[in-house]
């Protein structure tokens, strides 16, 4: 700070040091300059001569001169000098390069030259050196390029020179640092210091000095300048420091009024100074975008002067402090909208838009869930615009006061010189650009609806402001625009104050007709609540009328008033929705007029009802005498095509409304062609003066825009005494009735038996009676709506054939009391359901007359047909083990993709049951095949071969048995804890071909069958005997242990234990050899029977030793033996072995000992029929008395009969004798008879007891057979039955015949008497 500073001794900062470092001085300075160039040689060969290479060198000379002179001056004032020498493209030589600049270092260390001249070199480096410039970034050649190239050489120059201008102001930043630390060391009360520190000469003894800076002003000094520096190093965080420093010094300064009195220079610069220095730290925030901390920064800055300034005098009552605000708003508005401008993105608030059904009042005590502080978040310019304009506006106001103020008591503030600036101030017109360009941005940054109303507001503040300013053309085209949304969205407090400004620029213009309008809006309801204030605006409205005339007397004049503001409240009733075509719809027109409405006192002159295109009801006023508040008007019949009143005589009624009365106008309408019959306004016309009003009232209007309705809409008055009673209409819009064409008499008929079934192509029979007077076009549309299941359905109709939807099936034209039908049919797949047919029938009346209009009709139908499966199935399986010997695993075929070796066999019996209610014929039942490798078929009940029983009549729930043996190529060993990780599906599915019972379609079907999981195997034990045995005859049993497992082997021990019935030739306890994975071994055994009957034979049992379990304690001949833990390995019969997926043995069941007549499994043992030798049985039966309780039946039952067969055999024989006797010869004693006829009898009744013990052997095999084998085997009735039976009866007859002899009945007792000689031997003996 110099004495000739403009700021010596006390100032901060000039604005002319900041000038003159930011625009003036440079960092460095490039000069441009021309090579000089000679002309060139005519030929390449020849050289320059002497004069050509002097002029060189002295223009050379001069421009290291001119240049070493320039870098002089730069160096005094630490700025660089960089020279560009402009030459030709010639001279530099460069084959398509259009820009290149040369270092002259470059060519001092280059040992090559690359230029057309030969002493371009030379010359470059006599220029340098004379001109004492650098060696770095101090000397470029360029010659001319393009404007591109251009771009690209300033780019390479700027970094090239980047470095150095950065030494430069890192140079002033050190000399101002050290100043600084210099001024540290000197005392803040020393002002000879402070002289010497500015600068200026010791002031002499005695001599009143000037105040100088403060050591706190020194700091802001220098704060600034190294915030400055920073900043032009690009430096933001340094600079940002510096800067906030530089703030708190300046506050701080600003605290003692010693240091800053107010009011004065040093003040008013020390203020400007900490607003630029607010606004440098808000821009450096953006630059890092960190829009909130600019924020802080900037309300941080205006809370901390607002406060300071009240202590000033300038507080929130005067113009002055408005008008700082105001400038700090609008600087801020602009340094965002210059930052929009370079791409700067506003942060996004996620805040929804409130609407005014989602305001509500809050709730006491209820949580926020989320909202912010506008002042918080960074917003577009427009809303900082909008806040720098209201506080315009209160600048204005304040000052308006204070001019108000003056000139009722002239005071000192009229001398003041802010004063007088404030009044050559222009305030309306810098509001209203504020206004304008935050109505702009607004527009540009709108995202919602309460940006769209904050844009409208913005635009009524401009309109206001326009008002206010006596501009009122421009207000006006503003609350034209704005008034439509307040109107639309009924704003009232905001409209109030639109239509109030607008009525007085109007009536300031002289707008006539526009006043009449605003002031019949402002008395409409609710817009201006206040009772005087209506009355007045009442007054006003009839002033006008009676005092003035409308620009165009000759047309009236119409005033459309917003739709929910009326002047009355009206309810459009029509008693009936629907009418059919010429037929009266009764309707009921209510007109009912507020106690505050003023308008509805005038006594209008006409009243017009408009219904769509129809010559408008027009009702004339006329006075009467009634004075109820409810009445009623009857305007009679209409048509809607001519508008003729079916009545006599004008309509008249009284047109004038007292508060609080309701006009109800009645009548009917009647249309000859189809269609909607809707009111669309009332026009009420007013005539005064020379003024004819009209004002139209819509009717087709929702209730709840009204504000209030007394007489509530929907409801139909039956009387109109006193208050009136009414029905309530439970209608959706009371005020439209449907005019229909008359109805078509179709009678639709659906005649199908339900339910349909899956696959079925089900037939539905559509039948349509014509019961009208007309003939009638028919066509049907049929839609089929989609399951739940998403399945695939289709409907066949005609020739049409669709997934969804048929349309125009035609059925023709049916003639009065005729029918027509045609068949649907519906192809259901997927699941069992509903499913939905959606049919209409469209009909049209054929008329002779070409101009009659035809009415078409349409009649709907809705068909649900229930569809289930045709049937349903209920499997059974059973799972039987590979008795034969399984192939090593050294066999080579197991290893082929083709080979198929089943481990396991699996029975499926499938009960196929009839579901449906119908009964239904199976023409034929096959195997439907599917690849599958590890299953196959290998026996089914439907092979072609047994078809013997198709065509099949399957009543409902009745079943057909179908029996299907597979082969399982799966080992499934004990590593499985639940079987197969996965079931193994079947190999097909079951085919069926079907039909209802007369009808003509088959369908086919497919069955599924259940999938198989055979249940878990390692080691088992499996018997093979043959079916049965004879006494005393040898038989070979043999024990197959087989290896299940695929990954371990078998360490197996065998011991046999003794049977009472069988003698035993084979292994009594021996280890078997190792059985290795999936491999078997046979142990045979010879045995003999000691006994008949079903024998237990000798128990096989077999042990793993290398499974857990109880161990063997050690023997007493080897105590040291180590103790081996076994396992029982299973021991089956080969017959016996029918298992369930988990495992349980289904054919082993023996008759409990604990409960006799109950059955329980089998645990272990096998048991064989021995039979006595010389039985011979058929081997099916043999087969089947391998089990227990079948057999035992039957030998009991066959022991018993064959003991009474030969007892009554032999009586039989001894009766025989002596009747034969008798035949030869008559004269038998009674006595042999008597003995005979004894005989006889006894044989007849061992006989008949034989026969009742062959009936109950057959009924008990039957029950234990059908349980023992799961109704798998039926036993019948064979001959042996009916042998009996027959001997059984002739032994009774034969017993009745000797009866007969011996007592002589039946004409036998004469045949005894008449050889006399015998009688005679026989009393002589």
């Amino acid at each position: 700070m110099t004495p000739t500073s403009p700021v010596y001794p006390d100032g901060l900062i000039a604005p002319i040091w900041v000038r003159k470092h930011s625009e003036m001085v440079p960092s460095v300075f490039v000069l441009f300059l021309r090579l000089f160039e000679s002309n060139s040689p005519i030929s390449p060969l020849e050289g320059k001569d002497e004069a050509a290479k002097e002029e060189e060198r002295k223009q050379d000379a001069d421009l290291a001169a001119e240049i070493g002179s320039r870098k002089k001056s730069c160096a005094d004032r630490g700025i660089k000098l960089t020279a560009v020498l402009l030459a030709s493209r010639k001279m530099l030589g460069v084959a398509g390069i259009e820009l290149f600049f040369i270092l002259l270092a470059k060519y001092v260390d280059a040992n090559r030259a690359f230029a057309d001249d030969p002493t371009l070199d030379s010359r470059l480096s006599f220029i340098r050196r004379q001109s004492s410039l650098d060696s770095r970034a101090a000397l470029f050649v360029l010659s001319p390029v393009s404007a591109a190239e251009l771009n690209d050489f300033v780019k390479s120059l700027q970094s090239a020179l980047y470095d150095s201008a950065m030494e430069h102001y890192s140079a002033h930043s050190k000399r101002v640092r050290r100043k600084r630390n210099k001024h540290g060391h000197l005392s803040t009360n020393s002002i000879s210091g402070a002289a010497e520190l500015s600068g200026g000469p010791p002031l002499a003894a005695g001599t009143t000095p000037a105040r100088p800076l403060r050591a706190v002003g020194w700091k802001v000094r220098y704060d600034y300048k190294l915030a400055l520096f920073a900043e032009f190093r690009m430096e933001e965080e340094v600079a940002r420091k510096h800067y906030e420093d530089c703030w708190t010094s300046l506050v701080e300064m600003f605290a003692s009024t010693a240091i800053l009195p107010p009011r004065t220079k040093r003040w008013a610069e020390a203020k400007v100074l900490a607003d630029c220095i607010a606004f440098k730290l808000v821009k450096l925030y953006l630059y890092h975008s960190e829009p909130h901390l600019a924020l802080q920064t900037f309300n941080h800055h205006v809370a901390r002067f607002a406060d300071m300034s009240r202590g000033w005098g300038i507080g929130e009552e005067t113009f002055e402090f408005w008008s700082w605000l105001a400038r700090q708003w609008r600087i801020l508005a602009e340094l965002v909208e210059l930052a929009l401008r370079a791409g700067y993105k506003l942060p996004v608030t996620n805040v929804p838009a409130l609407s005014a059904d989602t305001v509500r009042e809050p709730v006491a005590g209820a949580a926020v869930a989320s909202s912010f502080k506008p002042d918080t978040v960074l917003q577009h310019p427009g809303y900082y615009y909008y806040m720098a304009a209201k506080c315009t506006q209160e600048r204005l106001d304040r000052f308006l006061a204070v001019v108000e103020k003056e000139e009722k008591q002239p005071g000192t503030m009229s001398k003041s010189p802010g004063f007088a600036n404030e009044k050559k101030v222009e305030h309306y017109v810098i509001i209203i650009d504020l206004y304008t360009k935050s109505y702009e941005l607004f527009k540009r940054y709108r995202t919602g609806q309460t940006q769209s109303r904050q844009t409208f507001f913005i635009a009524f503040c401009i309109a206001e402001t326009y008002h206010a300013s006596g501009q009122y053309e421009a207000a006006i085209r503003f609350f034209e625009r704005i008034a439509k949304t307040y109107r639309r969205e009924q704003w009232g407090s905001l409209l109030r104050s639109i239509l109030s400004m607008w009525y007085d620029c109007a009536r300031q213009l002289g707008e006539v007709d526009l006043v009449v309008k605003l002031l019949f809006e402002m008395l409409t309801l609710d817009v201006t609540a206040d009772p005087e204030e209506r009355t007045n605006l009442k007054e006003d409205l009839d002033g006008v009328l009676k005092n003035s005339s409308p620009t165009t007397p000759a047309e009236p004049l119409t005033i459309n008033l917003p739709d929910h503001r009326s002047i009355f409240e009206t309810s459009m009733v029509f008693w009936r929705h629907s009418v059919s075509v010429n037929e009266p719809a009764p309707f009921q027109l209510a007109v009912y007029a507020p106690p505050e409405s003023l308008l509805a006192r005038f006594t209008f002159t006409s009243l017009r009802i408009q219904f769509g295109q129809m010559t408008p009801i027009t009702v004339i006023h006329a006075k009467d005498s009634d004075t109820h508040t409810l009445q009623r008007v009857n305007l009679g019949d209409f048509s809607v095509q001519d508008g003729r009143n079916t009545g006599t005589g004008p309509l008249t009624a009284n047109l004038t409304w007292a508060a609080g009365t309701t006009k109800v106008f009645c009548g009917s309408l009647g249309s000859s062609i189809p269609g909607e019959l809707k009111a669309s306004t009332m026009t009420l016309v007013l005539k005064q003066g020379t003024w004819t009003i009209e004002l139209p009232v819509g009717l087709s209007l929702d209730p709840s825009l009204l504000v209030a309705v007394p007489l509530r809409p929907k409801r139909w008055l039956t009387s109109f005494d006193g208050v009136g009673k009414s029905i309530a209409m439970h209608r959706a819009d009371c005020s439209v009735a449907i005019v229909r064409p008359k109805p078509h008499l179709l009678q639709v008929r659906f005649d199908h038996r339900s339910p349909a079934f899956v696959g079925e192509k089900y037939p539905v029979l559509i039948e349509i009676f014509n019961e009208d007077k007309r003939d009638l076009e028919v066509v049907v549309d049929v839609l089929l709506q989609p399951t739940e299941d998403e399945s695939v359905n289709r409907i066949v109709f005609d020739d049409q054939d669709s997934v969804a939807l048929i349309k125009g099936v035609s059925f023709g034209t049916i003639q009065p009391g005729g029918t027509c039908s045609k068949r649907l049919y519906l192809l259901s797949s997927g699941s069992s359901g509903g499913r939905i047919l959606d049919i209409s029938i469209r009909s049209l009346a054929i008329v002779e007359e070409e101009d009659s209009a035809t009415d078409p009709s349409e009649t709907l139908a809705t068909l649900v047909i229930p569809v289930q499966l045709p049937f349903k199935t209920k499997s059974e399986i059973a799972f039987h083990r590979f008795s034969g010997p399984l192939r090593s695993v050294m066999d080579l075929g197991l290893y082929d993709q083709a080979d198929f070796d089943p481990r396991t066999q699996a029975t499926v019996i499938t009960n196929v049951i009839n579901a449906g209610p119908w009964e239904l014929e199976v023409e034929k039942a096959e195997w439907n095949a599917q690849e599958e490798r590890s299953v196959r078929l290998t026996s089914s009940s439907m092979s072609p071969e047994e078809t013997d029983g198709f065509p099949l009549s399957l009543p409902p729930n009745d079943a057909y048995a179908i029996i299907s043996r597979f082969g399982i190529d799966v080992d499934v060993d004990e590593d499985y804890d639940d079987g197969l990780a996965d079931p193994l599906p079947c190999p097909g599915d079951i085919l069926i071909k079907w039909r209802r019972k007369r009808l003509d379609t088959w369908t086919m079907t497919h069955l599924p069958l259940p999938p198989l999981r055979p249940p878990t195997d390692r080691i088992i034990g499996i018997v093979l005997t043959p079916p049965s045995a004879r006494l005393h005859q040898p038989f070979l049993v043999i024990l197959r242990i087989q290896n299940r497992s695929s990954e371990r082997t078998a360490d197996l021990i065998l011991q046999t234990e003794a049977s009472d019935a069988f003698v035993v030739a084979g292994p009594k306890s021996s280890g078997l050899p190792t059985l290795l994975p999936a491999s078997s071994i046979d142990v045979r055994f010879n045995l003999v029977p000691l006994m008949c009957g079903s024998c237990r034979l000798p128990t096989f049992k077999v042990f793993d030793r290398r499974r857990s379990g109880p161990p063997l304690a050690p023997t007493a001949n080897d105590p040291a033996a180590e103790t081996v833990t076994l396992e029982r390995v299973q021991v089956i019969d080969e017959q016996m072995d029918v298992r369930s997926e988990d495992g349980t043995d289904l054919l082993l069941l023996v008759e409990s000992s604990g409960a006799p007549g109950q059955l329980e499994q089998k645990k272990d043992g096998v048991t064989l029929l021995v039979l006595p030798a010389g039985f011979e049985i058929d081997p099916i039966v043999e087969t089947l008395l391998g089990n227990n309780q079948i057999a035992n039946v039957l030998l009991k039952g066959i022991t018993y009969t064959l003991l009474l067969q030969p007892i009554s055999c032999i009586l039989a024989f001894f009766v025989f004798i002596p009747v034969m006797a008798q035949v030869f010869h008559p004269a038998v004693p009674l006595s042999i008879d008597i003995i005979c006829l004894l005989l006889s009898i006894l044989a007849a009744l061992i006989e008949t007891i034989d026969f009742v013990i062959v009936i109950v052997i057959v009924k008990v095999a039957q029950s234990r057979l059908s349980v023992a084998t799961d109704n798998q085997f039926v036993l019948n009735w064979g001959p042996a039955v009916w042998m009996t039976l027959a001997a059984t009866v002739c032994l009774w007859l034969g017993m009745i015949g000797i009866s007969a002899l011996t007592c002589g009945c039946c004409g036998l007792r004469s045949w005894r008497a008449q050889p006399k000689d015998f009688r005679d031997q026989e009393e002589n003996i």
